[in-house]
This record gives structure tokens, C-alpha cells and sequence, in this order.
């Protein structure tokens, strides 16, 4: 017997464990299900994606997403964190994927 995990669909306020993810690393994961960020999934360079609505979401969460990266805590502290998107710390050396090419 299959067992189904339903999950709550986030506002539209709210940025999503994809997005936030690739804001934070540049990096694309491919899924089969269930994918809500940036790519079109077949390409994983993000820098193809940047338009007006990465930047949008970039300028509504930027102060959030810096915090969070340069805190070094784990994105278990976000409650919509999947584990195939595990950020083990952020780093306050660095700046994050969104602020070397977005700012």
C-alpha cells in the first residue's frame, strides 16, 4: 500500500524551498515532480533564467536570504526544507549566488 504525503502549497509571498535554494547556490536540482523554481529543467546554468521575476523575488527576500547565508545555521531552520535541497551552512565569507549576480 502506497502511502501519499500531501504538502501545503506556499503563498505566492512565500519563496519555496527551489527558489530559495538556487537564490542561495546557483545551483539547479532536476526532480520529476513537483519542481517549482527558476529552470526549465533542462538547463541548469541559472544565470539563463535571470529576468523579472528571479529579480523580484531577489529584491522581496534579499534581506531574509542574507541573513540566513551569512548566519551559518542549516536550511533545516526553513519548516518547507526538503532534504535533496539540505544547505549545511551558508558562509560569511562569501557572499550567496543572488548577491554575486543579481545585486
Amino acid at each position: 500500500m502506497s502511502t501519499i504525503i500531501r504538502r501545503r502549497r506556499a503563498s505566492r509571498m512565500t519563496l519555496g524551498p527551489y527558489r530559495r535554494h538556487e537564490l542561495l547556490t546557483g545551483e539547479v536540482k532536476i526532480v520529476v515532480q513537483g519542481y517549482s523554481g527558476y529552470s526549465d529543467q533542462i538547463c541548469t546554468d541559472l544565470t539563463k533564467f535571470v529576468g523579472p521575476e528571479i529579480r523580484r523575488d531577489w529584491a522581496n527576500h534579499r534581506a531574509e536570504l542574507i541573513t540566513f547565508w551569512r548566519s551559518g545555521k542549516s536550511s533545516v531552520i526553513f519548516p518547507d526544507n526538503l532534504p535533496w535541497l539540505w544547505i549545511a551552512h551558508g558562509s560569511a565569507d562569501r557572499p550567496c549566488w543572488a548577491e554575486r549576480h543579481l545585486d
